[in-house]
């Protein structure tokens, strides 16, 4: 049933809060101070949940000193009939300053609108929201090592934020957990069950409420994958594909919404965890499209020598199915690759902008990330 309008307003307020939904989130953080009814719809949890996840975006970053440079960019696309095709993208500074001395990404990856990231000195993690251009400090978890491994999940049936740390190269016994949004000022402290040790810094993966990463278990001191359901906080662990004993720590991605990575002789195939419960896993081949006189062919030009030295490492997958592909170091002729193994299929992103040296060395990117309203 259509809701009335209310006091001093001639449009239904479902009608204002399905307008409010396709505005960026800055309109929508103005947009707060126009009257009572619509502080009151932007802020309701239902609405902050919902917000931005019809418009998926390629968020890029780059690091120097304290300073973080942003952008973004519309990760959807017209399929082309042709199976290779490239385009620009102008860069839109968005520079801010990090806390600390130096900052780095934990989980590299944005968990519904956020990022978590963590001081190297003083070992405190905090949470980003780019959208808001704020961020949340917390507390240093006390923990038996000085080093740790930062995870950050969310579990989308009660729309909460966690942050999860265990200990770096130690075997794991109990874990803290934050949650983000409650009332909480300090870690909980939750026992992982299953002794393991992580697999150095290693990278999560929150996928459908679960955090996934790679692991050691003990005492056979064998390779799997170790998940925390982030509402049960219960640990569970997944032995690896079948002929495989070890996999890179950080090659862990979502794909088709399921957790994937890499393997075989030449990383061209990909296995996809079909049931956690059975440790059952799927797998199918592709081409890796990354080969040099491949890409000459591919974009049919001349490649110059800066571009030949180039290095592509896999950071993720577009949840349209693409495999993202980024040099390991960023200059002015820079750009990122998009794979479709399906379709065999790729085309690349160039940056208009970026003057060498200008940014940091390393570019780190974020698919499916969506804007969030969450403030802290």
């Amino acid at each position: 049933m259509e809701q009335q309008p209310t006091s001093g307003s001639s449009i239904p307020s479902d009608l204002i809060s399905d307008i409010l939904l396709r505005l960026p989130a800055k309109s929508v953080g103005r947009f707060r101070c126009v009257s009572k009814l619509w502080l009151s719809i932007t802020t309701d949890p239902c609405f902050i949940k919902t917000f931005g996840t019809t418009r998926p975006s390629l968020l890029l970053c780059s690091m120097k000193g304290q300073n973080l440079f942003v952008t973004s960019t519309p990760q959807h696309f017209h399929q082309s009939s042709i199976r290779s095709y490239s385009s620009s993208q102008p860069i839109h500074r968005y520079p801010m300053k990090l806390p600390g001395e130096q900052s780095y990404f934990s989980c590299m990856h944005s968990v519904h609108g956020l990022i978590c990231m963590e001081d190297l000195k003083s070992r405190k993690p905090f949470v980003w929201n780019p959208s808001m251009e704020k961020l949340l400090q917390l507390p240093k978890p006390k923990m038996s090592s000085r080093n740790i491994n930062v995870f950050f999940g969310y579990d989308s049936v009660e729309g909460k934020h966690k942050v999860l740390c265990l200990p770096y190269r130690e075997i794991c016994y109990v874990g803290r957990v934050f949650t983000l949004g409650s009332e909480q000022e300090s870690w909980r402290t939750v026992r992982t069950n299953l002794k393991h040790m992580c697999c150095g810094y290693a990278y999560g993966r929150c996928i459908k409420g679960a955090i996934y990463y790679l692991a050691y278990i003990q005492p056979e001191n064998s390779m799997v994958v170790m998940s925390f359901d982030v509402r049960s906080e219960i640990f569970h662990m997944i032995e690896l594909p079948l002929g495989i004993d070890y996999i890179d720590y950080d090659v862990l991605i979502s794909y088709d919404g399921r957790l994937a990575c890499i393997g075989g002789d030449d990383d061209t195939r990909l296995w996809i965890l079909e049931d956690a419960d059975k440790h059952n896993w799927s797998f199918q081949d592709f081409l890796l499209p990354l080969i040099e006189w491949e890409l000459n062919v591919c974009w049919n030009q001349d490649v110059s020598f800066e571009y030949k030295c180039d290095r592509f490492e896999l950071k993720g997958c577009t949840h349209a199915g693409e495999f993202i592909y980024v040099p390991s170091i960023v200059h002015e002729s820079s750009y990122i690759i998009f794979y479709d193994p399906v379709r065999n299929s790729c085309r690349r992103l160039k940056f208009e902008g970026i003057v060498d040296g200008e940014f940091g060395n390393t570019m780190h990117v974020f698919p499916d990330h969506i804007e969030s309203l969450m403030s802290f």
